[in-house]
């Protein structure tokens, strides 16, 4: 089963994130592309821009194929790696949040942005293609076990580490799942969410009398 995002842009989410409860604004959205590495099948992830209560940028990964939701942080990294002179299977020494690692070069590829949403801030100006590099970090424990460079988002020593959420992990950072079946439109999604609370008066929507009012003359 295929998975796409079940975000939308200037929404905003709230849940609990390492013990702290935050507020999530959904920025912006980008959807990239590339060949697998037989040129054989075409691969598609999203990412998703997300600013916090106290103006921190997140960012969710949609990956379509795998069935992922994978959560990228900002980690302050020395020294600053260049994603353009790396080859798989190089190790480096870096520093993540002042402490030492150890990282080998487990991915490099170049995708194509094959659509934009909202507000995407590139550092280096517009932008149609961008090169991820993906590190493993040797012997690492949880929670930092693989870290990524993309450089459309690229800052000066800074790196993202990523974490595989599970639907049950993405309800309590973000109050509910962030996915949905390929073949469920987003806008039937958003329904069944806003239902229960509009009949209720929860969501403090003008129509809950109305229903009620129809449903009395139906029955």
């Amino acid at each position: 089963m295929s998975i796409r995002g079940d975000l939308r842009v200037g929404e905003t989410l709230r849940g609990s994130l390492r013990k702290e409860s935050h507020s999530y604004t959904v920025m912006g959205r980008i959807i990239l592309k590339r060949r697998d590495q037989r040129g054989r099948r075409l691969i598609r992830w999203e990412q998703w821009r997300l600013i916090d209560d106290n103006s921190k940028e997140i960012w969710l990964e949609i990956n379509r194929d795998a069935n992922k939701v994978i959560l990228h942080e900002p980690v302050p990294i020395q020294p600053m790696i260049d994603p353009f002179a790396l080859e798989v299977g190089q190790t480096r020494q870096l520093k993540a949040n002042g402490q030492s690692y150890t990282v080998e070069v487990k991915d490099i590829y170049r995708a194509d942005i094959d659509h934009e949403a909202g507000t995407i801030p590139h550092l280096t100006g517009a932008v149609t293609t961008t090169t991820c590099v993906e590190f493993r970090v040797k012997g690492a424990r949880k929670p930092l076990s693989s870290i990524v460079i993309d450089e459309h988002r690229h800052r000066k020593h800074e790196a993202y580490r990523t974490t595989a959420l599970s639907p049950e992990q993405q309800s309590k950072i973000f109050g509910r799942p962030v996915y949905r079946p390929w073949w469920i439109p987003s806008v039937v999604r958003r329904f069944w969410r806003w239902f229960p609370a509009a009949i209720s008066g929860a969501s403090g929507s003008e129509w809950a009398p109305v229903f009620w009012i129809v449903l009395m003359f139906v029955a």
